[in-house]
Order: structure tokens, then C-alpha cells, then sequence
């Protein structure tokens, strides 16, 4: 482990050091009682790191073989997160949320929780709350008298990761012990930026930017045959032409024309792979506003890594035959079930399969209604209880 005295620390602590469960968080809190009431079920296995500095941090946890339980009081920090595996029950004073793997949640700074998990595999983006206060003043966000309490990201809106896709973009660098001072604040920044903008502030008189965002997006989501304009998309989530484009690039990464074109794409695919088989290519696309069919096919291959033609193809192919997924999906099961004790994802297997990730994602999704981490939970599970029903029983052992 290695700290500086900026504030920046790269910490680790496991079951494998000797670290004990409880020691991990008072140490990380500086002996705040962190977690408190904590029951480790005996056998249990973690590993807990952390990357980042006084504004901003980066961690994991693994915790399998058990349940933990315990009660987390407000502390300082935002902390938005993602389950890979497990499931995860948090008890607030007035609700209880129940939190699979999937779409990121936020547990704001000041709401104290009980929580209880069982084979968990988390990552979580820690973001001090006093940095995240002093980014909202620079943005111009009006901010309650009081603590800032988030709700969660709407479905329109935590579909398209924004936060995870810049977390895939800058994490290089956060995990780099040399980027630290005025770049790293700025990198923290960015990650903060983006959390106001897509998670929508509670106990605030104005309506959130983030739903203003949704809002946008649910527009071209709703009119993209008709190609709406800048200003229109602007108009129906309420904000100008400029706060609209720096909303998308600063959070989406595109602006909003470019959004609403891979959306085209996106659904001009979708048709292909799954629409009337009479229908030609150049039909499909022309449905979806591409009239320049030498334009609209370098595009569509720029997005997809393969001709629409091609896409064309393998749907009539051995899915659209016999209603068994397509090779490349046939290749990425293979190897999921090969390799499902190592620490996959989408990208490993992407890669295994001469795919790009997103390519994958959309593979699985159409043509099999899930996801390739989604698929691989299930062989865990599935192995997982075919062990256990194998496993010899104890008293008949002894006889």
C-alpha cells in the first residue's frame, strides 16, 4: 500500500494479510466506526482496495462465502456504485432498496443505513461531499439549505452509462500513482461533474439538470425517424441550444446530433436483425432518415465493425433458422463457460471472440435477450450449485 501527503493512497486489505473485516473501514474512516454490529459468517473471503485521493476515490470490494451485515452512518463522502455480482439490502429509516447487479446506485453522504449482502462483488466511486459542493457552485446549481440528498438515476438515463463510460475512459489515469495535484482534480472533476448532471438532487425548488437530461434524451429516443432538431430536442427537455450541447458531450460524450444519429444506427441494426427479412437494406434505412447509401454504410460500419449487409446476413443465418443464437454468440458462451473462474469481462471476452465490447453487448441483448456478464452469472451459478449437490455429506462421511 502507498500513500503521499497530498492526500492521494493506494490502499488493499484481505483476508490473505491477516487484515480483520471491521479493522478495514475504521482504518479507512479514520476510527469513525464505519461500520458498526458487523457479522462475518465464518470462512468468508474479501479483498478491499482503494485508489484516489482526499476528493475523489476508486474502489472494490469482493466479499464472498457468507452474509455481512452491519449499519453504515452518514460519513463524508457520496458513494455511487455498481454490484457485479450478489445482492445487496440497504435499510434506510424510511425505505428499503434492494440493489442486483446492473444499474449504479447512489447512497448519499448523510443517510445512515443498515445494509446486508451476500456474495458481493462491488465497485464504487467515493466523491467527497464538500468537492462535490464546490463543483455545483462552479456549474451554477442550486444547492438545498440543507445536506444533499440524490435519488437515482432515471432508466432513460442510466441505460446509456454515462458514468461508466467516463470511468472507462479516465480510469488509466486515476490508477496512475504519477497523475496527481491540479490533474488529478481535474480528472476528479470530471467524474463529479457528471454525477450532478445525471443524478437528480432532491429537496431542490428548480428541476434537476438530470432530468432535464432524461428528458432529452426520451425526445429522440421517441422522434428519431423525424430527426429533430438541436433546437426541438432543446425545447423539450426545457433548456437552450448551448446548455443542451454541453450537457451531452460533458456527460454522454457526444453532442446531441451525434447522439441522435448512432441512435439511428442503433435501431436501423436492430431492424436488420430482427425486422421483416423482405425488407432491403437500403429500405431500413431510408425508414430511419439515411438517404446517402454509400454515406449511411461507411457510418454504420465505423459503429458496428461490419457492413449492414453482413448484418443482414447473419441474422438469416443459423439464429434466424433455428432460433439458436449466432456463431459469434455460440463462441463468446464457449468461452464464458472455459473461463468462468477467472475475472472476466465484457472486454476479455470481446476480445476472445475478435469483437468489439459493444458489438457483444448488442449481440447478446438481441439475440438472447441478455448480457454477456448476465450469462456469466448464471454458469456461476449454475456451477455453484451443481458443487453443492455434489458435495460429500459430512455424517455420512464419518460413517
Amino acid at each position: 500500500m502507498s500513500t503521499s501527503s497530498n492526500g492521494f493512497r493506494r490502499l488493499r486489505f484481505s483476508d490473505e494479510d491477516g487484515t480483520d473485516y471491521d479493522a478495514i473501514f475504521s482504518s479507512e474512516y479514520r476510527g469513525s466506526e464505519f461500520f458498526t454490529e458487523t457479522r462475518v459468517a465464518p470462512g468468508t473471503r474479501y479483498e478491499y482496495t482503494v485508489v484516489g485521493d482526499d476528493d475523489l476515490s476508486l474502489r472494490t470490494m469482493r466479499a464472498t462465502g457468507g452474509r455481512r451485515s452491519g449499519v453504515i452512518g452518514p460519513r463524508a463522502d457520496h458513494v455511487v456504485f455498481w454490484l457485479s455480482q450478489g445482492t445487496l439490502e440497504m435499510h434506510f429509516a424510511d425505505r428499503v432498496r434492494v440493489v442486483r447487479p446492473g444499474a449504479p446506485y447512489i447512497a448519499s453522504a448523510s443517510e445512515a443505513y443498515r445494509f446486508e449482502s451476500e456474495e458481493t462483488i462491488y465497485n464504487g466511486v467515493h466523491v467527497a461531499d464538500r468537492f462535490l459542493r464546490t463543483v455545483a457552485r462552479e456549474l451554477g446549481y442550486r444547492q438545498p439549505d440543507g445536506p444533499l440528498l440524490f435519488a437515482q438515476q432515471d432508466e432513460v438515463v442510466a441505460r446509456r452509462e454515462p458514468l461508466r463510460r467516463l470511468l472507462r475512459e479516465l480510469t488509466p489515469a486515476l490508477l496512475d500513482d504519477r497523475v496527481q495535484g491540479a490533474m488529478r482534480t481535474a480528472l476528479n472533476r470530471r467524474l463529479a461533474v457528471v454525477v450532478l448532471d445525471t443524478f437528480p438532487l432532491r429537496d431542490v425548488d428548480d428541476v434537476p439538470l438530470a432530468n432535464r437530461l432524461r428528458d432529452a434524451i426520451r425526445h429522440i429516443e421517441d422522434h428519431a425517424r423525424e430527426r429533430p432538431s438541436v433546437g426541438a430536442i432543446a425545447a423539450a427537455a426545457g433548456l437552450g441550444e448551448r446548455s443542451l450541447q454541453d450537457v451531452f458531450v460533458r456527460t454522454l460524450g457526444v453532442t446531441p446530433s451525434r447522439f441522435l444519429r448512432d441512435h439511428r444506427l442503433d435501431e436501423v441494426r436492430r431492424q436488420l436483425l430482427h425486422g421483416d427479412t423482405t425488407d432491403g437494406v437500403i429500405d431500413v434505412a431510408r425508414c430511419w432518415g439515411f438517404t446517402n447509401a454509400g454515406r449511411f454504410a461507411a457510418t454504420y460500419r465505423e459503429r458496428f465493425g461490419e457492413s449492414p449487409g453482413e448484418t443482414r446476413t447473419a441474422a438469416r443465418g443459423p439464429q434466424g433458422a433455428t432460433g439458436e443464437p449466432s456463431a459469434r454468440v455460440r463462441q463468446a458462451m464457449t468461452f464464458i463457460t472455459e473461463h468462468a473462474e477467472d475475472p472476466l469481462t465484457v472486454q476479455t471476452i470481446a476480445d476472445a471472440v475478435g469483437v468489439r465490447p459493444r458489438r457483444l453487448q448488442q449481440l447478446f441483448q438481441d439475440e438472447c435477450g441478455t448480457t454477456p456478464m448476465a450469462h456469466l452469472r448464471a454458469v456461476r451459478a449454475t456451477a455453484a450449485a451443481r458443487a453443492e449437490r455434489n458435495a460429500p455429506d459430512e455424517i455420512g462421511d464419518e460413517r
